[in-house]
């Protein structure tokens, strides 16, 4: 058994040797596909954590200035609590709004925090969901003294949800694209090398190899690339997370567009193992294909 991976490893080695140009083509492709692939798929998480906090009936939120007096805190939140239009609110102070980014973003960006940089607030929900009252509640607040912003999750919502919809699908359509021609970057690959050891298969099939046997190194080739340029595609996908994360934090929108390690992992780990099927999946049709011309 062990002979046979053996021969198994080194028949892999010399196709990819010899082949070096398409290997490196092929490998290159596949991590890009891989990382813009990576990119559609974490954009989802990306989208419910940063839409985490408005779940539970909270329709809007009422940034408080860190300057406020808590005179005047105190006198907001009531007119807040007195409105005819409003049936609950809930009051985060800035150790709180600190506590809840930690738990939604357990990692270095956490550490790098601190409860003054983030703003406390109320969380307010109104008696109906409808629209133009949700609009007519932010305005009026939003001109509050000690306010400094007010958002709603409407407005937020559905904007931000628009746009990483439209890049999910750009994505995606690239990827495919991108994921065809790996695919077709694979199989001539595999065929180019199929056709320079003509001849040694010809004498392996007269000596009785069965078709499996000659194939499986020709497969493995393609699993490799497959395997390496994910691998790389998913390494690039961490260093685009992280490069994002820093760009987004500048941007008020988009600071809690944050991806977990977590979720990265699972979307690296996804990454890998369908580099390798579609590296079978092409060398194993080109192999199949040429072997018996």
């Amino acid at each position: 058994m062990l002979s046979r991976f053996r021969y198994f490893a080194r028949e892999t080695w010399i196709n990819v040797r010899s082949n070096i140009t398409f290997t490196l083509a092929a490998i290159f492709l596949v991590a890009v596909t891989a990382a813009l692939v990576g990119s559609a798929f974490l954009s989802q998480p990306a989208v419910e954590n940063a839409t985490q906090k408005w779940q539970g009936g909270v329709e809007f939120i009422v940034y408080l200035d860190p300057q406020i007096p808590g005179a005047q805190r105190d006198s907001l939140f009531q007119t807040l609590n007195d409105h005819p239009d409003i049936v609950n609110v809930d009051f985060a102070s800035q150790e709180q709004a600190y506590e809840e980014f930690r738990e939604l973003f357990e990692d270095d960006l956490a550490n790098n925090i601190e409860p003054r940089d983030l703003p406390a607030y109320f969380s307010v929900v109104p008696r109906d969901a409808d629209p133009d009252l949700i609009d007519s509640l932010t305005a009026q607040f939003r001109g509050e003294p000690g306010v400094f912003r007010v958002e709603s999750a409407k407005d937020t919502i559905s904007s931000v949800t628009k746009l990483f919809s439209r890049f999910r699908t750009v994505s995606l359509w690239m990827s495919l694209f991108l994921l065809i021609a790996a695919v077709l970057l694979i199989y001539n690959s595999i065929r180019v090398a199929m056709a320079a050891r003509r001849r040694e298969i010809e004498v392996q099939k007269l000596v009785g190899a069965t078709n499996w046997f000659i194939r499986f190194p020709f497969i493995l080739e393609g699993m490799l690339h497959g395997f390496l340029g994910a691998l790389l595609g998913a390494v690039g996908l961490q260093v685009l997370r992280n490069l994002v994360e820093d760009l987004f934090i500048e941007i008020q929108l988009f600071q809690n567009f944050i991806v977990s390690d977590g979720e990265l992992l699972q979307v690296q780990i996804g990454l890998v193992i369908g580099g390798v099927i579609i590296g079978a999946v092409g060398s194993a049709f080109a192999a199949g294909r040429f072997l018996d011309v």
